[in-house]
């Protein structure tokens, strides 16, 4: 009653009359609020109007200090917080004293009027100029010395060099990076990530090392670099093939072994098992020898390992193996229709099957080629004789284990393509977990390259990488093929550094255009660092 305008006196009401849904949520606000007398006292006062008693009670409210959130004596206590202004405010009740908003009609309204409102300024201003990624020192200029302060720059190659350096065809996707370019003349750069930089290091210590005698010798096996996909495992490996090859290094390199899984050629079966590819043995006789020549005209011919391969490029002993049991029945054949009369049964079956074997012509090309005078002849006769190439190609690998005048680097991608089933299709392999494919490494070529025999090499080694574009990542296990835990690299995302960089190369080859500097971080969070994602999206978007 003191609240609403009721004396205590006479207990009359006074001429305003009062709101009773306002009546209701007052009281109910005073019940709940546990400063029930301070609220009292300030508005215990007769007569005020309305609108002016809302007023003090909304000040009243502003002023009361935060409840505690301490539900229990176990609750720990909480803080206060200065109470900040409302972030809504409650409608005010028109005074109904101030004249209404005017109203006009369509009809009535200008086209001056229409010029000034439509279009806004903020819509045709022109928009602030864009700030564009800057990168100094780009450029790698020297090449000669490099450290991991030069991580992130961009050796800069000519289209031409590019096809000296790498006449097999680049690793990975470089090719698809060169088509991105507009200009076909312009030189284009290869970024030096931090592991090329290990690994130019490791090879250029590897290039001096000596045994015991004084005679060089590398006892690394190799490298497999290992890593997502798009993380820039191809273009480490297309770098260090480029790098080797200008530091004096024999680089034997195969950027694709998938396909000799993937494109169908012809095959033939040995009585080994395996099936030989001829025409992709000559391929890569073909691509080897363009920037190799001159170092293969070099190197001598070891002839005590020379012709211990066959025609499918497995050995001759093995080949041989396959006709043992066909000799012993036709000897025990022969001893049965005509029996020995002066000596023991031992001694002629032995006599007889020595005889046999004497006999046995495994076709090979040292029949036509029997004393070459450098590992140059061997590849260039497997090139005039198709019938002999893949021989050709694995007496080449032989004389490249045990030479020690060049170093040697082996440089393959897309090694774990060399497991898979392939497209061939095979009767022998129905019924089988091969689903009547045969397997990747029963193919001659890609068994050449499907073994991590890097210790073999007198003075070479070996740098692998894997590839996954064309399946997923499963459970790969690489201990299982002979690779050690400590052979192992793995290729990471581009830190922001080399994501910077990277956007700077792709605005000056004019492949980005206006790209925002404040948009850096955001796109680097988006592709998480990857070179693949990266080239994708912002070549689309951009």
């Amino acid at each position: 009653k003191e609240c609403f305008g009721w004396t205590r006196e006479n207990n009359e009401r006074p001429d305003c009359k009062p709101d009773v849904h306002g009546m209701r949520s007052v009281l109910r606000y005073v019940k709940t609020s546990c400063r029930q007398h301070s609220a009292r006292s300030q508005l215990a006062w007769t007569g005020w109007p309305l609108q002016s008693w809302r007023s003090a009670v909304t000040a009243s409210s502003r002023q009361q200090p935060q409840q505690s959130l301490r539900r229990s004596a176990f609750d720990l206590p909480v803080e206060q917080k200065e109470q900040t202004e409302p972030k809504y405010k409650l409608p005010e009740i028109a005074n109904p004293d101030e004249p209404s908003q005017e109203t006009f009609r369509l009809d009535e309204v200008s086209a001056t009027e229409i010029g000034d409102l439509w279009p806004p300024r903020d819509l045709v201003a022109e928009p602030p100029p864009v700030e564009e990624v800057r990168r100094p020192h780009l450029w790698l200029t020297d090449t000669t010395s490099v450290g991991v302060e030069d991580v992130g720059r961009f050796i800069k190659f000519e289209r031409d060099e590019l096809i000296e350096l790498l006449p097999e065809g680049p690793c990975g996707e470089l090719a698809r990076d060169l088509t991105l370019v507009p200009s076909s003349t312009r030189p284009v750069g290869l970024m030096l990530r931090k592991l090329t930089v290990e690994l130019i290091g490791q090879l250029s210590a590897c290039q001096r090392e000596t045994d015991g005698a004084g005679q060089p010798r590398i006892r690394k096996a190799g490298f497999l670099l290992d890593g997502h996909k798009g993380t820039g495992k191809s273009q480490v490996l297309n770098t260090i093939a480029m790098w080797a090859r200008q530091n004096g290094w024999l680089v034997v390199l195969e950027p694709n072994p998938s396909r000799y899984a993937k494109q169908v050629a012809d095959i033939k079966r040995s009585n080994n098992g395996v099936y030989i590819q001829n025409e992709f043995a000559q391929q890569f006789l073909e691509a080897t020898s363009l920037a190799n020549r001159q170092m293969l005209e070099d190197l001598p011919v070891d002839f005590s390992i020379y012709g211990t391969r066959a025609i499918d490029g497995e050995s001759v002993k093995a080949t041989n193996r396959l006709y043992e049991p066909l000799i012993d029945i036709t000897v025990d054949r022969e001893l049965a229709n005509d029996p020995p009369s002066d000596s023991s049964h031992g001694e002629e079956r032995l006599q007889r099957i020595a005889a046999y074997r004497n006999k046995i012509r495994v076709p090979s090309m040292t029949h036509q080629l029997p004393r070459p005078v450098n590992v140059w002849e061997i590849l260039e006769f497997g090139l005039a004789n198709e019938s002999f190439a893949t021989q050709a190609v694995s007496e080449l690998f032989l004389q490249l284990q045990r030479q020690t005048m060049h170093p040697v680097l082996v440089v393959v991608d897309e090694w774990n393509q060399c497991f898979p089933v392939s497209d061939y299709v095979s009767i022998r392999y129905d019924n089988t977990r091969f689903g009547g494919k045969i397997p990747a490494y029963h193919l001659t070529m890609p068994r050449v390259f499907h073994n991590w025999d890097g210790k073999l090499y007198r003075r070479g080694l070996k740098i692998y990488a894997t590839s996954w574009m064309l399946q997923n990542r499963r459970d790969y296990r690489p201990d299982l093929l002979g690779v050690k835990e400590s052979e192992i690299r793995t290729v990471r995302s581009f830190s922001q550094h080399e994501f910077a960089s990277y956007v700077m190369y792709l605005r000056l080859m004019k492949v980005l255009h206006n790209f925002p500097r404040s948009d850096l971080e955001y796109y680097y969070m988006l592709t998480q660092g990857n070179g693949y994602q990266a080239r994708k999206l912002l070549s689309t978007l951009y």
